[in-house]
C-alpha cells in the first residue's frame, strides 16, 4: 500500500483530517473539536480516516498538525503561575512597555495597557550587568539566582522566564544562571531569552520569553499526551507541528519553543494557498480566510508567503518569525449595531456558535452578517447537507427592526451590513498589502474558509481586484498546507554596525554560528546534512531609523562587497515598500542576521478530480431570487451543485455555487470557469 501522510488541523468548531497517499489520492474526515482534550478529536478523526481508506498504523509516514492549544491559552489568559527573573533595576520593564498607543487619534485618553503576563510580586531581580557590546560590567550574583529559584520553588511556580539586559550580545550570564537555577529548582520549566530570541529591544524580547515560558507546560503536556496515545495505537510516524513561520518541526523541538506554534492553523492555510498558487502559476496571490468570527489575510509572492519578525500574539508583542498575516474580527457571526448618531457598525463582536446569528434559532437576537446573507437570498435556508435549518423570517424581522431606525428596508440594511463588513476586511488587506508596498489590484484573490467564497466578490470589488480562485473543499485549506510544508529551523542574532565600517569577518562568524546551530537542530531529527538547504538574510535600516527591512544575503563568506550588495538590496526594498530611498545620502546599518535551514519534503501531487459526467446544465439545482444591490435589485439567480461541475465547465453570473462547507457567489456580469484541478476561477467585470 502506498505511504500515507496525514494532516490534522484543530479548529474552534471542527477538527479536519486529510490523508494523502503518494499515488495522488486524498481521504477526508471531519469531527467536532474537543476543547477540553484536543487529543480526542485528533484520534477520532484519524480513526474515521482509517475506516474510509483502510490504512494500518504502519502505513502512515508522517503526521502534520496545526493546533490552537497555544493561541487559545493566550486568548483566554489561561496559563500556570509565571515567574520572571530580570537584571536588578528592571523589575518594571514589562509594565513600562512602549510609548506607542494603538488606535485612532485620541486613543491615548481611553487606551489601557495590556494586563501583565507576570504579576509584579512574581518578579525577581538579580545583580548582574552586561553592556550592549557584550562586555561584563558587573559579574553575576550566584546567590541572587539561588534565592530566586528557592522563591519560586516555595510558591510552587514551575514556569519561569529569565531575561537579562543585553544578553543578545553575550549570553554567558543567562546560561550560567540557568544551570544554577535548575540545580535548585529542577522541576521548573525555565526559558532564557538568549535561547528564544537573542535580539535587541528588551521589551519585545522579554515578552516573547515570558509567553514562551507560560506556554511550555501546556504545550508540552498536550504534545506528550498526543505522542503517547499515537504510540499506544501502534503509530510510529513522526509527529510534526506547523509553526507560525510556515515551517514544520518535530514535536520534541516545538516543546522548547511553544510560542512558535501560536498561529500554526492560519499559517498552514496560507501555506496551502501558496502551494495552490505555485501549481496554478499565480505569482501574486492574496489569501483570504473568513470563518465565523475572524478573517485572516496574507500575501504570497512567487509561491512563498511574506514573513515578518514583528507580530502580536493576541495583544502581546512576539518577536518570533511568522507569516505576515493580518487578522480582524469579521466573520459570519459578526454583530451589526447602531452606535452614536445611528452609525452602523459591524463587528468585531461576534455571536459565535451559541447563541449565534438570529437565523440559528439558538437565542441570538442581534442581527449578524449571516442573517444579512440569508435575508438577501445568498445562502439557503438549509445548510451542511441539510443537517442545519435556518430561520430566514426571524432574521428578516431583526434586520427590519434595526433598519427602520435609520429609515432602511430590511434588504437595504442587510446589503449595507455586507458592504461594511467588506470595507472592514478591505482595511485589513490594505494593511498587509499597500502598507507593504504592494498594490492589491495586481493580485489574485484566493478565498477559502467557510465564509471566504461567499464574501470574496464584495471584498474584491472594494479593492479593485478582478480575479478570484476558490479551491475545492475550501474549508480544508489548512490541511493542504500541513501536507505541503517543509521541515525548517531558524535562528537570529543581533550584530549591529554600519555597512562600510563593520568588520565583515565578525558578520561572517555570526552567520557561521547560526548556520551550525540550525543544521545541528535538523540533524538531531535524523535529517542528513546533504538534505538541508540554507537561506541567509539580514535586517537593515537607515541610521536613525526605528524599523528594519529584511533582505537576502549571498552565499559564501561575508566580505565588504557582499555587505555592499545587501545594502543595495535594502535601498531597492525601501523604495519598493515606501516609494523612496536614501541611496548615496544616508548610511545603512546592519541590525540582525538570520539563517533558516530547510529540509524539503516530497511535494504533494493530487489526482485530477473525478468527472461527474454531463454538461454544466446537469449541475443546475434550480433558481432563487437574490438581492444583488441597488443596481440589480432582486434578480433570479441560477443555483449550481459544485460536485456536478467538471473541468472546463463555464457559467455566467448571477449564479450561486453550493457545496457542503461553503457557498460561492458569482455576481451579475461575472464569469466562472472550472480549471483542471477543480478550482473555481471567477473573473469580475
Amino acid at each position: 500500500m502506498a505511504e500515507l501522510r496525514i494532516g490534522v488541523d484543530t479548529g474552534g468548531t471542527f477538527t479536519d483530517v486529510l490523508g494523502y497517499r503518494d499515488d495522488g489520492s486524498l481521504f477526508v474526515a471531519k469531527t467536532p473539536s474537543t476543547p477540553d482534550d484536543p487529543t480526542e478529536a485528533f484520534l477520532t478523526g484519524v480513526t474515521q480516516l482509517a475506516g474510509d481508506s483502510g490504512f494500518a498504523p504502519q502505513d502512515v509516514a508522517m503526521f502534520s498538525h496545526g493546533t490552537t492549544v497555544a493561541l487559545n491559552a493566550v486568548l483566554q489568559k489561561q496559563w500556570p503561575p509565571l515567574g520572571y527573573v530580570v537584571t536588578k533595576g528592571y523589575r518594571e520593564m514589562i509594565e513600562i512597555a512602549r510609548q506607542t498607543v494603538p488606535g485612532d487619534w485620541g486613543a491615548i485618553y481611553s487606551w489601557v495597557k495590556p494586563p501583565r503576563v507576570v504579576p509584579l510580586e512574581n518578579v525577581c531581580e538579580v545583580s548582574e550587568r552586561i553592556d550592549h557590546d557584550g562586555e561584563v560590567l558587573e559579574t553575576l550574583s550566584e546567590s541572587d539566582v539561588r534565592d530566586a529559584a528557592r522563591f519560586y520553588k516555595q510558591r510552587n511556580i514551575n514556569a519561569v522566564a529569565l531575561c537579562f539586559l543585553h544578553s543578545y550580545a553575550n549570553a554567558a550570564h543567562e546560561q550560567k544562571a540557568r544551570d544554577i537555577f535548575l540545580a535548585e529548582h529542577p522541576d521548573c520549566f525555565l526559558t532564557i531569552s538568549s535561547d528564544v530570541l537573542p535580539e535587541f529591544r528588551e521589551y519585545e524580547r522579554a515578552m516573547t520569553t515570558c509567553l514562551n515560558a507560560a506556554l511550555t507546560p501546556l504545550v508540552r503536556k498536550y504534545l506528550d499526551d498526543l505522542a503517547g496515545k499515537l504510540d499506544d495505537q501502534g503509530f510510529t510516524a513522526p509527529l510534526l507541528l506547523m509553526r507560525s513561520s510556515g515551517g514544520l518541526a518535530h514535536h520534541d523541538r516545538v516543546v522548547q519553543q511553544p510560542a512558535s506554534i501560536s498561529y500554526s492553523g492560519p499559517s498552514a492555510g496560507v501555506l496551502g494557498m501558496a502551494w495552490l498558487a505555485d501549481k496554478l502559476g499565480e505569482d501574486k496571490v492574496l489569501t483570504y480566510d473568513m470563518g465565523g468570527t475572524s478573517t485572516d489575510v496574507a500575501l504570497v509572492e512567487n509561491g512563498k508567503p511574506l514573513l515578518t519578525n514583528d507580530t502580536l500574539l493576541d495583544i502581546y508583542p512576539m518577536g518570533m518569525p511568522s507569516i505576515d498575516m493580518v487578522s480582524i474580527g469579521a466573520g459570519g457571526g459578526s454583530i451589526a449595531t447602531l452606535g452614536t448618531a445611528d452609525r452602523i457598525r459591524v463587528g468585531p463582536e461576534s455571536a459565535g456558535a451559541v447563541p449565534g446569528p438570529v437565523c440559528y434559532q439558538r437565542g441570538g437576537t442581534e442581527p449578524t452578517v449571516t442573517d444579512a446573507n440569508i435575508v438577501l437570498g445568498r445562502i439557503p435556508t438549509s445548510i451542511l447537507g441539510g443537517d442545519m435549518e435556518l430561520d430566514a423570517e426571524s432574521a428578516h424581522d431583526a434586520l427590519a427592526t434595526m433598519g427602520s431606525k435609520v429609515g432602511m428596508a430590511a434588504e437595504e440594511f442587510a446589503y449595507g451590513i455586507l458592504k461594511l463588513a467588506a470595507a472592514n476586511m478591505a482595511g485589513a488587506v490594505r494593511e498587509v498589502s499597500i502598507a507593504r508596498g504592494r498594490d492589491p489590484r495586481e493580485f489574485t484573490l484566493f478565498a477559502y474558509g467557510g465564509a471566504g467564497p461567499l464574501h470574496a466578490p464584495d471584498l474584491a470589488e472594494q479593492l479593485g481586484m478582478k480575479r478570484i480562485v476558490i479551491p475545492p473543499n475550501p474549508g480544508l485549506g489548512s490541511c493542504i498546507g500541513l501536507l505541503a510544508g517543509d521541515i525548517t529551523e531558524s535562528a537570529v542574532q543581533t550584530i549591529k554596525g554600519r555597512v562600510g565600517s563593520i568588520d565583515a569577518a565578525s558578520v561572517d562568524r555570526a552567520f557561521e554560528g547560526l548556520e551550525s546551530r540550525v543544521r545541528t537542530a535538523l540533524e538531531s531529527q535524523g535529517i542528513a546534512p546533504d538534505e538541508i538547504d540554507i537561506d541567509r538574510r539580514a535586517d537593515l535600516c537607515y541610521v536613525g531609523m526605528a524599523t528594519e527591512l529584511t533582505v537576502e544575503v549571498s552565499d559564501g563568506s561575508v566580505d565588504d562587497p557582499s555587505l555592499d550588495a545587501a545594502a543595495q538590496s535594502f535601498h531597492d526594498e525601501h523604495r519598493r515598500v515606501y516609494g523612496y530611498d536614501y541611496a548615496g545620502e544616508q548610511e545603512v546599518e546592519l541590525v540582525n542576521v538570520r539563517v533558516t535551514a530547510t529540509r524539503p519534503i516530497e511535494p504533494i501531487e493530487l489526482n485530477p478530480p473525478a468527472s461527474a459526467g454531463g454538461g454544466v446544465d446537469d449541475a443546475v439545482q434550480g433558481t432563487r431570487d437574490v438581492y444583488w444591490g441597488p443596481a440589480h435589485g432582486w434578480t433570479e439567480t441560477t443555483l449550481y451543485d459544485r460536485e456536478r461541475l467538471d473541468a472546463r465547465h463555464e457559467l455566467s453570473g448571477p449564479a450561486i455555487v453550493t457545496e457542503y462547507d461553503s457557498t460561492v457567489l458569482v455576481p451579475p456580469g461575472a464569469s466562472c470557469s472550472v480549471d483542471e484541478f477543480g478550482d473555481l476561477v471567477i473573473e469580475l467585470p
